[in-house]
């Protein structure tokens, strides 16, 4: 195990916000089972984890799959986690993937492990995909206002006023859940949509032409904000190119870029890339600011000043261990005693003591007649 996966699993959500900035770690990095760091996150049930994982890594590969052939939707499903099942459905993940043992999907998976939450929420996903409030194309009107209104304003028959008397006064009160495409869910859809004051102010949105769907891979925040500076640059070059056709309109004008200069200060201000390049190696750093260090060749990099010195001799002495006098004093563990055995080990010291005040008494017995004797 790396130390991402590690954090993924216990929770650390800071640690893999501070792993996000470091530029040689492997994302896709596989365990002894072959569980990455988005199977790990995603079956402990770790939400803001993974979707941090999906948004801000890129190169990271949802269909990876384990020794067992379980992918991360696999296994969120199988544990039930439903805030994990949606994260990684509208990220792209596939839903007739398949394992090779059994030839499960992960909604077949969730409906034979008894998760019928994550398999009713999978099953709500797959029949309405996209949700079309993310796109900035979305019109917050209600479709079926026009047609709600329109049948109100018709005029009732006789027949109808009463049905509709009878059904107001004989009708008993009881609860119903929401309809589809109802008022509710209408008003679900346009607080979270894209023109909503609440999330107009709060945030802005990367890509709004393109909302997530389930099956459609979404790629991370760095991959997009790449693409829309390459596509910035490639509008930059086409206004210098058409700014050149015009002055020279006879000739034939091909533009030639230019080499890369030596040092990154005069670069001029124009290249997106190489300041975006310079400013992603310092936020890779992960060194304080008293350890960084200028470079006067290349100013644009910093490279870490680090000093190496000898270690000092070991000044460490281990006590000598001074022999206990008794068994008792002793702190380590002893061999158990078994209470037949002491029994037995008693017996035999009361016999020798008994032998031993045998043959004292009789050593008396010797005494005592050569002393009357004499």
């Amino acid at each position: 195990q790396n130390g991402l996966i590690v954090a993924c699993y216990q929770g650390y959500v800071d640690i893999v916000i501070a792993l996000a900035q470091c530029p040689h770690l492997d994302v896709n990095w596989q365990d002894n089972e072959g569980n990455t760091a988005l199977i790990t996150a995603a079956q402990a049930g770790h939400i803001t984890i993974t979707n941090y994982l999906l948004n801000y890594f890129p190169g990271l590969d949802i269909e990876k799959r384990n020794v067992f052939g379980f992918t991360a939707l696999m296994k969120s499903a199988m544990q039930g986690r439903t805030e994990c099942v949606k994260a990684l459905m509208l990220a792209g993940a596939n839903v007739h993937m398949t394992d090779p043992s059994r030839g499960l999907t992960s909604w077949e998976w969730a409906c034979y492990t008894g998760r019928s939450e994550s398999a009713f929420i999978m099953q709500k996903l797959m029949d309405r995909p996209c949700p079309e409030q993310f796109c900035d194309q979305y019109k917050p009107e209600w479709p079926k206002m026009k047609e709600l209104l329109a049948k109100a304003a018709e005029p009732k028959s006789c027949l109808q006023r009463i049905s509709d008397c009878m059904r107001a006064a004989v009708s008993f009160r009881s609860f119903y859940g929401p309809e589809e495409d109802g008022v509710l869910d209408h008003m679900v859809k346009v607080t979270t949509s894209l023109s909503s004051p609440f999330i107009a102010l709060s945030c802005r949105t990367v890509c709004p032409g393109s909302p997530p769907s389930v099956g459609k891979r979404r790629l991370a925040v760095q991959e997009i904000l790449r693409k829309q500076r390459a596509e910035e640059i490639r509008s930059q070059d086409k206004d210098h190119f058409s700014s050149y056709e015009k002055l020279f309109q006879n000739s034939k004008v091909t533009l030639i870029p230019k080499k890369k200069d030596r040092r990154a200060s005069l670069q001029p201000v124009s290249l997106a890339v190489s300041q975006a390049n310079t400013v992603a190696t310092r936020k890779a750093s992960l060194l304080p600011l008293h350890l960084l260090r200028r470079s006067s060749v290349r100013p644009g990099f910093v490279i870490p000043k680090v000093r190496i010195s000898k270690a000092p001799p070991p000044t460490f002495q281990p006590e000598k261990v001074r022999r206990r006098s008794s068994a008792k004093d002793d702190p380590y563990l002893q061999i158990p005693k078994w209470r037949y055995k002491e029994l037995k080990e008693d017996r035999k010291k009361a016999e020798e003591q008994e032998k031993k005040k045998a043959a004292e008494a009789q050593k008396q017995r010797q005494v005592s007649p050569a002393r009357c004797r004499t």
